[in-house]
């Protein structure tokens, strides 16, 4: 069952249940778009339905697997260092939109030099 989050508070309890993702390292990605229509002299995008499913081994809790899916992306990166995630950040923006990145965030600029997310939604579980 898939945990949606919503509020600060959810953010939260997911960095608290999956231990900020500390020593994860990204095992899987799967990117789907299912909002391009062919119209005349071109297509129409819409970003509403593409969804970004990432699922992350993390060592200090048992090697648990964390699923993370991310729906109406904005914008997304992923950058496999082969080296462990330290700690993760979560946040919204000012519009709304949730944020995610494999690192602390410190700015949109920082963001962008690894792993992140710009989405409408999130929701997350654990698999394993």
């Amino acid at each position: 069952m898939f945990n949606k989050i919503t509020t600060t508070d959810d953010i939260e309890k997911f960095l608290d249940r999956t231990n900020g993702l500390h020593d994860g390292y990204i095992i899987g990605v799967q990117y789907v778009n299912k909002g391009i229509t062919s119209i005349d002299h071109g297509y129409l995008f819409d970003f509403l339905k593409t969804k970004l499913t990432i699922q992350i081994l993390v060592t200090s809790i048992c090697d648990t697997v964390v699923e993370m899916e991310f729906e109406g992306l904005t914008e997304w990166q992923i950058k496999d260092k082969q080296w462990d995630i330290v700690v993760a950040s979560v946040m919204f923006d000012e519009k709304k939109r949730i944020i995610w990145s494999d690192d602390q965030f410190v700015n949109m600029e920082e963001l962008k030099k690894g792993s992140y997310a710009i989405a409408e939604s999130m929701k997350w579980r654990i698999i394993e």
